[in-house]
């Protein structure tokens, strides 16, 4: 055999060799798993509504035995449970979300355990009811309606806030890349 020949054989065999070793793996994604996640936008009790779905991006990558099984930056959808905006006599807002499911490495869709989280709004009745009793002392009967005037505090959830969503049941993933902490 030639030397060119005999060259190009290790030439293919040494490319194959290490394209090969860090190709991909498969790796099992236990459910329960965290995956760190935020919103994408600002959602607000004042204008969500129930049904309504938002989009979610990985925090954090989710790493299983040194590979990459949910990329940091990926996106995923999530769904307004209830919303009720702050009203009048100082009601508070209220907004529950779930988590829906994250795209894994491999681009197939990883479903999320379907847990409410809940926020409420600051609840200023304390304040309706002094309002309610200051304005009947100066006002007379008039003042009674005085609480009306209070209004309590929304829900805003800005694209800063870390949420640990979890993986609902065992998936497979085919990752391809390992992780690097650098």
């Amino acid at each position: 055999m030639s030397k060119s020949l005999t060259a190009l054989c290790v030439s293919i065999a040494l490319s194959g060799f290490f394209s090969g070793a860090a190709a991909a793996a498969t790796v099992t994604l236990p459910g329960g798993t965290v995956v760190p996640v935020h919103l994408a936008s600002d959602l607000s009790s004042s204008t969500a509504k129930p049904g309504q779905t938002f989009r979610i991006v990985a925090a954090a990558p989710v790493v299983v035995k040194g590979w990459v099984a949910v990329k940091r930056g990926a996106t995923g959808q999530g769904t307004v449970a209830a919303a009720t905006p702050a009203g009048k006599s100082g009601r508070q807002g209220t907004l529950s979300i779930t988590f829906d499911w994250m795209y894994g490495a491999d681009g197939r869709k990883i479903p999320l355990a379907a847990i409410e989280r809940n926020q409420s709004g600051k609840n200023k009745t304390g304040s309706s009811n002094a309002a309610n009793v200051g304005a009947t002392l100066l006002l007379g009967p008039v003042g009674l309606f005085a609480h009306n005037f209070v209004k309590g505090h929304d829900i805003s959830v800005p694209p800063t806030k870390v949420f640990h969503a979890y993986v609902g049941r065992t998936v497979t993933i085919s990752a391809t890349q390992m992780y690097s902490s650098h």
